[in-house]
């Protein structure tokens, strides 16, 4: 990438992708092996580059225009991102659209922040930081949104116009999610991901699915088996509450919003439960997991983005009666440190 050493995004593009494989691998498998965990490792999916579906631009004006792209590293400063090597080129084709957005809405001593997603029909943008809105904005937004063909143009948490719902898919099941919402980075990543987890619980009847979003093991699982799914973001299960209920031939989805880090799924509401996925944030879900470990669950698929906490959770599962069956890594943000692992847990 011409941005290299600029950009700080992909740090690892000078190695290869046999060394990032082993390397990303290793630090998982060390982090386990220091809590005396020696589990098998299934391989490494990398994702392709020019697949990267989702992400959050810097836009500032100058005195000569605007200036639109990524912070470098520990940095204020906004680096373009032509040629970028990551993100999909529908993402790439609308910079000139993120140049008019901060032309629009930036004052000279301020930046936006525009998150930006990649849907089935089009792109779904989310910007913050900008002026305030007033109605000479909002018409030159709106046309801007018409411009390039915007599924969805939210300012400020202020909606200026929804042209199309903006859908994503998950394995083929309709979701429209809300302004704010988290979704894996790249598509493949994610039906890896789907597949892993469906697959492992493929045998359990009824399932719990822990911080659950906007359902992206949800609505898969919900194909076969009955799914309670938990969730502090109540536009996210409402989104997937939508989903399930318009989708046909799919099992029940019932839905709790609980903060799980502070009040965990006990023991006791799991009792009737035979499967359990647990997608927890950087932090890890040490609480959770204690209440799983004393659990009657069957089978427990730990998706995590964080070598570290996964390994703390793994440990806490592992005491609690549970075998690791299998990890694998996935290189989601490829070139970069980040690191996701998705791994099955049997009771022993």
């Amino acid at each position: 990438c011409p941005q290299f050493k600029k950009c700080g995004g992909c740090s690892l593009q000078h190695a290869s992708k046999s060394f990032v494989t082993e390397w990303k691998k290793s630090i998982v498998s060390q982090a386990l092996r220091r809590r005396e965990l020696y589990p098998k490792f299934r391989s490494t999916f990398v994702t392709p580059h020019g697949s990267r579906r989702r992400a959050v631009f810097s836009g500032r004006r100058t005195k000569t225009g605007t200036i639109v792209g990524f912070n470098s590293s520990r940095s204020n400063n906004i680096v373009p991102v032509d040629g970028c090597v990551i993100l999909d080129k529908n993402i790439l084709a609308f910079l000139p659209g993120m140049e008019s957005i901060t032309a629009l809405g930036c004052t000279r001593s301020s930046i936006v922040k525009m998150h930006v997603s990649l849907c089935e029909n089009g792109l779904d943008v989310f910007v913050k930081g900008g002026k305030s809105i007033d109605k000479e904005l909002r018409i030159n937004l709106t046309k801007l949104a018409f411009k390039w063909k915007l599924a969805r143009l939210t300012w400020d948490g202020d909606l200026i116009i929804s042209i199309n719902p903006p859908i994503q898919m998950f394995d083929n099941i309709r979701i429209v999610p809300p302004e704010v919402f988290f979704m894996q980075a790249t598509k493949e990543a994610e039906k890896w991901m789907i597949n892993e987890v469906c697959d492992a619980l493929n045998q359990e009847k009824n399932v719990v699915d822990l911080f659950s979003g906007l359902g992206t093991f949800s609505l898969p699982l919900s194909k076969t088996k009955e799914v309670l799914a938990f969730e502090l973001s109540p536009h996210m299960l409402e989104a997937l509450n939508n989903a399930w209920r318009y989708a046909p031939k799919l099992k029940t989805i019932k839905t709790q919003i609980r903060n799980l880090q502070k009040n965990p799924v006990s023991k006791k509401e799991l009792a009737e439960v035979g499967g359990a996925v647990i997608n927890p944030p950087r932090s890890g879900a040490r609480a959770q997991c204690k209440q799983l470990a004393m659990s009657g669950v069957n089978t427990i698929v730990l998706v995590s983005c964080n070598p570290e906490t996964f390994a703390t959770d793994a440990e806490i599962l592992n005491k609690g009666g549970y075998n690791i069956n299998w990890v694998r890594v996935i290189d989601q943000f490829r070139w970069s440190h980040h690191i996701e692992v998705v791994a099955k847990f049997s009771r022993s």
